[in-house]
């Protein structure tokens, strides 16, 4: 049946990525064996519309204490040989009982999906469940929840009214649990039923309907949500963030994404690109939630510079199309002077470039008229986004510059003074292989890269050409969510 078929889907990714278990599915399929699995079958029709056949099987029975006792299975420590404990010393036991508890499973983060097509686990029950799943991982982890299957009717509100915080937190199926929840991410249409905010979905309502969904999103913040993502179909995403009081609950959040909203248009694909667009919110979610969790090493790999002077990638990987350029890297005692700050405009344009380069045919003077129009039609909030861009940027610029000050202080150029930079900053005979830059460990994306690459996680899961694929290239689609290419002013 489906259930089958599942599961050696999964089997098949984990055999290959060895990051997918499947033994607690078994375990709990060996109690219940008559058990069926959901189903959904979603036919899409000539119009672009979609329909949606759903066979709820054991959702209906799936219950708050069977998800509890799955979570308590995987912070069981993991099972080792035996030994012989009754010969070692106090300090001895001491360090073996350490050991023990460092072997144990630390997992990151719970990302739980439809709790309005799960009728026992809604409401108090959901939101023990995320309570115990908050005890199994590491720092409390990251909670995200989301939604499908939201029933028209949930929130009828009189005269174009948006629901009230407090009935909010009332909702039967996911009230209890807002408060608990890290990452909460729907689409517009259920953020509509939701709230009742009112999203016309036209050209002419665009700043409308941007209002409209960031006063909704509000109502989750206040509720206690950390992070609210709404995907819009074609039209993009808005993600909007709580205050610091909300982020220091979850210390595994992103601090620097406090009090931040980013909207970012949709991915365009080839204008012949056969697409199917179911799963697309799943796939959304599950990038932003990589994106979150995603912290720099502090490593960097210089790139190679080919016989012409021009930089080349370390691997075949780096030589595909869908890579944004960057450039060569220059040592310490070669920088030139420090490149300026560049502006919101600039960062703005340097995001649609290729976009509007290939709409308008490569014609710079159009393309410099369409993006200045499109800058004097964004809003506020969009503009205040670059600034944040522009500003951040001239800080990185200030911490590689504080860098290359401290190698300098240890000799200008000389042998000892380069022997000594390469211990310091780097493992040693490593000039051709990874530098820590320890400025930058542990940093995280900024919001507006997360939610990009989000995006084209989506854009590669509907891409009929790519959605099977077994393999998911982070890196590639990392490399164009970090939309910082130094090459504009070469236009």
């Amino acid at each position: 049946g489906s259930g089958d078929r599942l599961l050696t889907l999964l089997e098949q990714s984990g055999g290959e990525s060895r990051n997918v278990e499947t033994k607690y599915i078994k375990q709990a399929r060996r109690k219940d064996p008559h058990a069926r699995t959901a189903l959904a079958v979603l036919p899409l029709y000539e119009d672009g519309r979609r329909g949606c056949f759903f066979d709820a099987a054991s959702n209906m029975t799936f219950s708050e204490w069977e998800m509890k006792e799955l979570l308590q299975n995987l912070a069981m420590p993991k099972k080792g040989p035996s030994l012989d404990i009754s010969q070692m010393s106090e300090d001895d036991f001491e360090v073996y009982q350490e050991r023990v508890g460092d072997s144990n499973p630390a997992y990151g983060a719970f990302l739980f999906g439809y709790p309005h097509l799960l009728p026992m686990m809604q409401g108090d029950a959901l939101a023990d469940v995320f309570h115990e799943a908050r005890s199994v991982m590491k720092d409390g982890g990251i909670i995200t929840l989301d939604l499908n299957g939201v029933p028209d009717g949930t929130f009828e509100g009189t005269n174009g009214a948006l629901r009230s915080v407090s009935d909010l937190q009332e909702d039967p199926v996911i009230g209890a649990a807002l408060d608990n929840v890290d990452i909460l991410h729907m689409n517009e249409d259920e953020l509509v039923l939701l709230t009742g905010c009112d999203i016309e979905g036209s050209e002419e309502s665009q700043v409308n309907d941007e209002f409209a969904i960031a006063s909704a999103t509000n109502l989750f913040l206040k509720c206690g949500v950390a992070i609210v993502a709404v995907t819009r179909g074609s039209k993009g995403s808005f993600v909007s963030c709580n205050d610091q009081s909300r982020f220091g609950r979850s210390p595994s959040l992103p601090p620097s994404w406090v009090d931040c909203t980013a909207r970012i248009s949709a991915v365009e694909l080839p204008s012949d690109t056969m697409i199917n667009t179911n799963g697309a919110g799943d796939a959304f979610t599950s990038g932003l939630l990589v994106a979150t969790m995603l912290r720099h090493t502090g490593m960097s790999v210089p790139r190679k510079t080919s016989e012409s002077g021009s930089a080349t990638p370390q691997s075949e990987r780096s030589l595909s199309p869908i890579k944004s350029p960057r450039s060569p890297s220059i040592s310490p005692s070669k920088q030139g002077p420090p490149r300026r700050q560049l502006s919101p405009y600039t960062l703005y344009m340097r995001e649609h470039f290729v976009a509007l380069k290939q709409k308008l045919k490569d014609d710079k003077k159009a393309i410099f008229e369409m993006c200045h129009q499109m800058w004097e039609e964004e809003a506020d909030e969009v503009k205040a986004m670059y600034e944040r861009k522009s500003i951040e940027e001239a800080e990185n610029d200030e911490i590689l510059s504080g860098h290359r000050d401290m190698d300098d202080s240890f000799g200008t150029g000389s042998p000892q003074s380069s022997n000594n930079r390469s211990s310091i900053f780097s493992d040693e005979n490593t000039d051709d292989e990874k530098i820590r830059n320890f400025f930058m460990t542990n940093r995280a994306l900024n919001l507006e890269s997360a939610v990009q690459f989000a995006s084209l996680v989506a854009a590669h899961h509907i891409d009929v050409d790519t959605r099977d694929e077994v393999h998911l290239d982070m890196i590639r689609l990392l490399d164009r969510a970090m939309i910082f290419p130094h090459s504009l002013e070469e236009i």
